[in-house]
């Protein structure tokens, strides 16, 4: 080799590869004496995978990313109207070829322009997801479908998918006010990873994924924010600064939010006559007329639930030809009935 070559990406990897294999052995040969010697465990460093950010900035992130996690659950309940629930499940640090290749060729994957920070974002979810989401929007219950998309999609489908990636991008808003005032947009949307060249493969990047759950359905999301983006903000990323200048909604606009998103959702509501424990075998001998005790007095009010939550109780009647509640209370946090004058409603 001359003096003046340079070795190229694939010799630099295989280089570092074989550096870290001859380490750990090192490493691991040492360790004993090491640890007798100082009393200190032997901690092995990742070359590939090197620590770009502190733990109090990666914390500061986590706080957004779990602020993500509530306004997607806000956004898609609003979208499918019925109730949705999202999680932030892990954080993780790494290359983007390998988020490329940890969520496969049968993904819709969307690009999300960070405006007015440089830079891109990469937003990813299943096919289940998706056309469980558009089952959804076309009046079916949001069934699951376990199949790969061996055709490309229908202007129909990838009008209700770009819905749903703008409704990811929008949930980026108001947890990152935080740190900037983003205008994110969707410039790109594609099944498999072949939009996915707006960052270089060996940049290092921070994935947060998502666990969605609704229609008695699950699947995930994940969001992709290289290094690039993140430099930009990362004065800002300090637990102290990221409290400080936490958003405070104007009533007006919280208003607005509920009246646009909360208000048209559609929710079960179910008054529960009460509860018994019964042995298998009494279950297993039941017949026409017989009685089955429960633990709610006559004289107690129902219990109604809203969704799976107790909310408000009342007195059972009939309206017409159907049987009807009469709201006379709100269930506290306590499990107590207050009526509506004690409540303040």
């Amino acid at each position: 080799m001359a003096d003046n070559a340079v070795l190229s990406q694939r010799e630099i990897d295989a280089l570092i590869n074989a550096e870290i294999g001859n380490a750990e052995a090192e490493a691991a040969a040492a360790a004993p004496s090491a640890r007798k010697e100082t009393g200190r465990r032997v901690k092995i460093y990742d070359f590939r995978h090197p620590e770009k950010l502190s733990k109090e900035q990666l914390r500061g992130l986590q706080i957004i990313q779990q602020g993500v996690a509530g306004s997607l659950a806000a956004s898609f309940s609003a979208r499918l109207r019925s109730p949705v629930e999202s999680r932030l499940s892990a954080l993780e640090r790494g290359i983007y070829e390998e988020y490329v290749a940890q969520i496969g060729t049968q993904a819709i994957v969307v690009i999300i322009d960070m405006n007015p920070l440089t830079g891109y974002a990469v937003a990813a979810f299943g096919m289940d997801v998706a056309f469980a989401i558009i089952d959804r929007l076309l009046g079916g219950k949001g069934k699951r479908h376990n199949r790969s998309l061996d055709r490309d999609l229908t202007d129909i489908e990838t009008a209700l998918i770009r819905h749903i990636g703008m409704d990811i991008a929008r949930s980026l808003v108001e947890p990152w006010q935080r740190v900037s005032d983003l205008q994110p947009d969707v410039t790109e949307l594609a099944v498999g990873p072949q939009v996915m060249h707006v960052i270089p493969p060996n940049e290092f990047v921070i994935t947060a994924w998502y666990e969605i759950r609704f229609a008695e359905q699950a699947g995930g999301v994940s969001l992709c924010f290289p290094l690039t983006v993140l430099e930009q903000i990362l004065p800002k990323l300090t637990g102290q600064s990221l409290f400080e200048n936490r958003p405070s909604r104007p009533h007006a606009e919280t208003a607005r939010v509920q009246q646009d998103q909360l208000l048209p959702m559609t929710v079960p509501i179910r008054a529960i006559l009460g509860k018994a424990v019964v042995a298998a075998t009494d279950i297993a001998h039941l017949r026409p007329g017989d009685v089955m005790v429960l633990d709610h007095t006559v004289e107690e009010p129902l219990r109604m639930l809203v969704g799976n939550c107790e909310r408000y109780a009342g007195a059972p009647g009939t309206r017409g030809k159907r049987l009807a509640l009469q709201v006379s209370g709100v269930v506290d946090d306590d499990g107590w009935v207050k009526p509506f004058e004690e409540a303040g409603q």
